[in-house]
């Protein structure tokens, strides 16, 4: 699942979306987050990557975030962004129309393998 908090001005929205579910619903296969131009956004990529071997985060098709376990190996935002491996926890402040985008987690196995996708469509929003 991904969970993810949009900070606009002094408010605070708090978005829960179990992917299986969402899955389900979206015929895109696509979960949609908000984000509000200037503001921060808050993504629970996963629990903890405590138990996963090797994730990368990719926006389109350009990879953004790469780890192997606890350890941060690329973050290409690492100037406007932070990843908690602890919770899973990618924040990206300063958001741009620029980062307006799908975003895509892949987990692989120790073994590998990778398993199923996680899609996210961020659109910013603002003048």
């Amino acid at each position: 699942y991904i969970v993810f908090k949009t900070y606009v001005s002094e408010m605070s929205l708090l978005f829960l979306i179990h992917l299986k579910n969402a899955l389900k619903l979206l015929q895109n296969k696509k979960a949609l987050c908000y984000g509000a131009l200037g503001g921060t956004v808050v993504l629970r990529l996963m629990d903890s990557t405590s138990e996963i071997h090797r994730y990368q985060w990719f926006k389109n098709t350009t990879l953004i975030l790469r780890g192997i376990k606890n350890s941060i190996t690329f973050n290409q935002l690492e100037t406007r962004s932070s990843f908690t491996p602890s919770d899973g926890t990618f924040r990206i402040n300063n958001l741009s129309r620029t980062d307006d985008g799908e975003y895509t987690l892949t987990i692989y196995e120790k073994s590998g393998r990778l398993l199923d996708p996680q899609i996210l469509q961020v659109n910013i929003q603002g003048k």
